[in-house]
């Protein structure tokens, strides 16, 4: 009986070694893929100007947000959007008007966080007159 209770203790003790679970920190970055806007349009205001973009992580993504920027002013978008998500892939739809504050060169980025805060940023730039 002492036998197999020692044999229990051990068979226990190393089913729950840390060296058997595949929990350790994830270090890679969510991917992101833009599909549109099309760099070779350029937009006038007025105009639908529609966002498309993938995000998936090999985890979990914790946050995802899309921004739209003047070229010459990086700090504060024109059009900004934040989803809060809870799963491993995210699809991004959003259609909006093109301001007249949009014009000139423009920056659309994309920027995901995963659960680890491993952060991604991808970028596309186009114009708008």
């Amino acid at each position: 009986m002492k036998h197999l209770l020692l044999i229990i203790i051990v068979y226990t003790m190393l089913g729950c070694s840390k060296s058997g679970l595949s929990d350790s920190a994830d270090t890679a970055k969510p991917t992101i893929t833009i599909i549109a806007p099309v760099t070779s349009e350029i937009y006038r205001t007025g105009d639908p100007l529609c966002f498309k973009g993938n995000v998936i992580d090999e985890n979990s993504l914790k946050t995802v947000q899309l921004s739209l920027y003047r070229a010459d002013n990086m700090h504060t978008p024109v059009v900004q959007y934040n989803y809060p998500v809870s799963g491993r892939f995210l699809v991004v739809e959003e259609k909006t008007i093109v301001p007249a504050t949009l014009n000139g060169n423009c920056v659309l980025q994309f920027e995901a966080t995963d659960q680890y805060n491993n952060k991604a940023v991808s970028t596309l730039n186009f114009s708008s007159n």
